[in-house]
């Protein structure tokens, strides 16, 4: 089945929980943490799933990167939760992503992990 759409059909983790519960069998409705404590569990079972949200992840990463040249990206959400399986895969893809002439950010997690949105948008 070929996906199309936004960053986040192809990036989010949502979609990548929904992918991870299809390939393992388990209901969908069961959250989030559930289905990655699951999933840590069967790793060699959804591995290509994690690789493509980690180049698809990475491919967005670069583009921000060769539009903005930040120095450091911070990914929020429940991202944060999953680093374990994610952060070194993504890490990985980002460093064969291409970017023109620029350096690659720092990549870092949100300190405040999924809150971060409804801190930031209660200073506003």
């Amino acid at each position: 089945m070929v996906e199309s759409g936004c960053f986040e059909v192809y990036a989010s983790m949502k979609r990548l929980r929904e992918k991870i519960a299809r390939r393992l069998n388990i209901s969908e409705e069961l959250n989030g943490e559930i289905i990655f404590e699951i999933a840590k569990r069967n790793t060699e079972k959804i591995e290509d799933i994690v690789e493509e949200f980690a180049k698809n992840l990475a491919e967005g990463i670069t583009n921000i990167v060769n539009i903005f040249e930040p120095e450091i990206i911070c990914i929020g959400g429940s991202y944060v939760y999953h680093t374990d399986i994610l952060e070194e895969k993504v890490k990985k893809a980002l460093k064969e992503a291409k970017t023109y002439n620029k350096e690659t950010p720092q990549i870092v997690t949100a300190q405040f992990e999924n809150n971060a949105g409804i801190i930031g948008a209660t200073l506003l």
